[in-house]
């Protein structure tokens, strides 16, 4: 049965493929870091032998505040280490989710414009989020990069980056929300530079 097997991630082994995924759990403080409760949330699945777990995304620019609670990666080293060196002690692995949700986001928190590659209504709220200027397309790939130092530098065993649902990743890549005219109407670019940002 495989799924019991040890699996090799890059340089590191798990010691099963059972993975918790990550998802919102709301347990983080109001200045938006992970909190003693996370620890204690990933270190019971850890104890109870999932190999693989994933946290809770973390945004990787305040540009982007999708809930109440969402954890800021800049603000996240103290947290991510707790929760690798609970979750290291069981043999689990600990990779940190890094996102911006992009236009699928919310200005209730920060009272500010959305950012997405076009002007295209969020289909749930009809807000219209920001045009992102060449500026700002910059700063938030130097964010994923940096969120990922901060990770690993914190004692995570990776980072995976969210290119689904809720993801400023995934509207670029979309002709549904990409109606660029520059460079970045290569759908694909963004994703490249984030992925050689986080390497």
């Amino acid at each position: 049965m495989q799924l019991l097997a040890p699996l090799v991630l890059g340089t590191r082994t798990a010691p099963n493929r059972v993975m918790f995924g990550p998802h919102v759990t709301n347990l983080g403080t109001t200045d938006r870091e992970f909190t003693a409760r996370h620890t204690a949330y990933y270190e019971r699945r850890a104890r109870g032998g999932c190999g693989v777990i994933v946290t809770e995304g973390a945004s990787v620019h305040d540009s982007d505040w999708p809930y109440e609670r969402a954890p800021l990666a800049s603000r996240c080293a103290d947290g991510w280490a707790a929760i690798a060196t609970a979750c290291h002690a069981h043999g689990s692995l600990v990779i940190a989710s890094l996102d911006h949700a992009g236009g699928q986001g919310s200005s209730a928190y920060s009272q500010r414009e959305l950012w997405a590659p076009s002007r295209v209504p969020e289909v749930n709220s009809r807000e219209v989020p920001k045009w992102m200027e060449a500026e700002d397309i910059a700063a938030v790939v130097a964010g994923f990069g940096a969120a990922a130092a901060l990770a690993v530098g914190a004692g995570c065993d990776g980072v995976e980056i969210n290119a689904g649902q809720h993801s400023l990743v995934r509207q670029f890549l979309s002709g549904l929300t990409n109606h660029r005219g520059d460079e970045f109407a290569d759908r694909l670019l963004f994703a490249r530079q984030v992925l050689s940002a986080v390497r």
